[in-house]
């Protein structure tokens, strides 16, 4: 039997006060409607340095939802672009430092792992519904692949990655 042990040192770097939703017991009662309580955005990425123990940076992620965009009771509101999308799922992050996820709208982003600059947004069919991965093909060319839609409309989306 082989056994590891390793050594982690952990400390607090921040809080997340939830006083706010102290007594409320239902899953949505943040929400009036579609329209979140809160101030947005409503989701982000956030890289931590593990060497250093802080937050190297956040950025909104995800476009966030056409009905609370478009929402009547919001209509004279400035709202952020992005809102950010709650609910993402993992990212993949390649050898060349890019950051790939979907945000769980209908797209694929692709961040720069060192400074959290959104490189690009490309559009999917349906909202991406899992974590993002690659492989190279035989002639060395990488894609990377994500899944969009669910039931009849699940499918894999597949992008080639520009050739250096």
């Amino acid at each position: 039997m082989l056994m590891l042990s390793t050594r982690i040192t952990a400390r607090v770097v921040g809080l997340v006060d939830l006083r706010c939703l102290a007594g409320l017991h239902r899953p949505n009662a943040a929400s009036l409607g579609p329209i979140p309580l809160i101030k947005p955005p409503y989701a982000r990425l956030v890289a931590i340095d593990l060497n250093q123990g802080e937050i190297a940076w956040r950025v909104p992620f995800g476009e966030g939802s056409r009905p609370i965009r478009n929402h009547p009771l919001l209509r004279d509101v400035e709202l952020p672009d992005p809102l950010g999308t709650p609910g993402a799922n993992g990212p993949m992050v390649t050898a060349g430092g890019v950051v790939f996820l979907g945000g769980g709208d209908p797209y694929l982003y692709a961040f720069d792992a060192a400074t959290g600059r959104e490189i690009s947004r490309v559009a999917t069919e349906f909202r991406t519904s899992g974590n993002p991965m690659t492989y190279r093909s035989r002639e060395g060319r990488q894609y990377v692949v994500i899944a969009t839609g669910a039931g009849p409309d699940a499918r894999l989306v597949a992008f080639s990655l520009p050739e250096e």
